[in-house]
């Protein structure tokens, strides 16, 4: 059975109005625990594929870099000390050389002509073909690896422009989803507002029923028109 303070509370509207705060308050907490949750989910996620690319953005970029400086797009002392450092380590350069110029010095030395002048020069044209060849074979080699970064690097942009549209949506759904809630809380709260008033109305009409014995219409407008014309009434008897 309902406590006195219940039913006092439900004739006044306060319970109505403690409820409808408290749905307020839980579902604004729903909607923005929900929008949390997402939102970080989803950087997670975005940190995590990222993660997974930056090794190859970031070979990638000193690949570009160092392509460019044995073109001499950083100047003519980088690229010298460039070539100079690729003279030096590259470890296939001097095997590959060793290997032709064997090859053609058994050539020459079937033919006799071992130590012409013939067979110095076209030894030393081969070298500087076979030089050529790897210097080339670097340079593409550099300007794969760069090209694989450019395509890591691209697909990191896509997926954080991804991630923001995302989120831009998700945020103007929580706002739009806030903006009802709290139309309907309003509606709620002054609907609780007008119980009071509307209560005080039907007793005052039951209350002139009991005197006058006229039924009032429980305190619709009807019912205030006969409690006036009551009271005006009994005013010109006075």
């Amino acid at each position: 059975m309902p406590s006195l303070g219940s039913l006092f509370g439900s004739f006044t509207g306060a319970n109505q109005k403690k409820y409808a705060d408290q749905a307020y308050q839980q579902s604004s907490a729903a909607l923005q625990g929900g929008y949390d949750q997402g939102r970080q989910q989803m950087e997670q996620y975005n940190t995590q594929a990222r993660g997974y690319l930056q090794p190859y953005a970031q070979q990638g970029g000193q690949a570009n870099q160092r392509y460019g400086t044995y073109l001499g797009l950083n100047g003519a002392d980088a690229q010298r000390g460039a070539l100079a450092e690729y003279a030096g380590q590259d470890p296939f350069r001097q095997h590959n050389e060793d290997m032709a110029t064997r090859a053609m010095s058994r050539r020459f030395n079937q033919m006799g002509m071992l130590d012409s002048g013939n067979s110095r020069l076209a030894m030393s044209r081969a070298m500087l073909d076979r030089g050529s060849q790897d210097y080339e074979a670097y340079l593409n080699r550099l300007a794969g690896m760069g090209q694989q970064g450019y395509g890591a690097s691209s697909a990191m942009a896509g997926m954080d422009s991804s991630l923001g549209n995302n989120l831009g949506q998700m945020r103007m759904g929580l706002g739009q989803q806030q903006a009802g809630n709290a139309i309907q809380y309003n509606n709620a709260r002054s609907a609780a507002d007008s119980i009071l008033p509307n209560n005080l109305i039907k007793l005052g009409g039951l209350a002139m029923q009991a005197y006058t014995g006229m039924p009032t219409g429980m305190g619709s407008a009807g019912g205030v028109n006969s409690l006036q014309g009551y009271l005006n009434g009994y005013g010109a008897r006075v």
